[in-house]
């Protein structure tokens, strides 16, 4: 059975692009719809700005993060690790553009449920200016 996933409805009537954020979940193999995580992924900053407030390195491939959106909810030390972008989309922390196969952090989860932010992704050379401090946090 191929039904809407609830709280990307909930958000995507928030948003005044509600038919290009709502996902679908798939029958038979239980994967979410392609084209739907593009459309995630880039409307992250379609007027819902996500704030960061913190960010600790764990290990060299996994960090922890605060964040936040005033829709999606909020996250305390959230570990975020690294990977290579598998759609386009746009860095939370910096507002860069993010190709296919950048390298990536995005919020680590396991199981069925993934996150509101689960799309959500900062490009790792962000993230290593901001280590080395020539990024500062707002």
């Amino acid at each position: 059975m191929c039904r809407p996933d609830p709280w990307s409805q909930v958000i995507g009537q928030l948003s005044a692009h509600w038919h290009e954020t709502a996902s679908a979940v798939c029958p038979a193999s239980g994967r979410r719809n392609r084209r739907s995580r593009t459309a995630v992924a880039h409307a992250v900053f379609n007027g819902r700005v996500p704030t960061i407030r913190s960010i600790e390195w764990q290990t060299d491939t996994t960090v922890l993060v605060s964040w936040s959106d005033a829709t999606r909810g909020s996250y305390l030390d959230q570990t975020w690790r690294e990977g290579y972008a598998r759609v386009r989309g746009v860095c939370a922390l910096s507002g860069m553009s993010v190709k296919r196969g950048d390298v990536v952090f995005r919020p680590f989860h396991r199981g069925a449920a993934p996150p509101s932010n689960a799309h959500d992704m900062i490009l790792a050379t962000v993230l290593t200016r901001y280590s080395q401090g020539q990024l500062v946090l707002t």
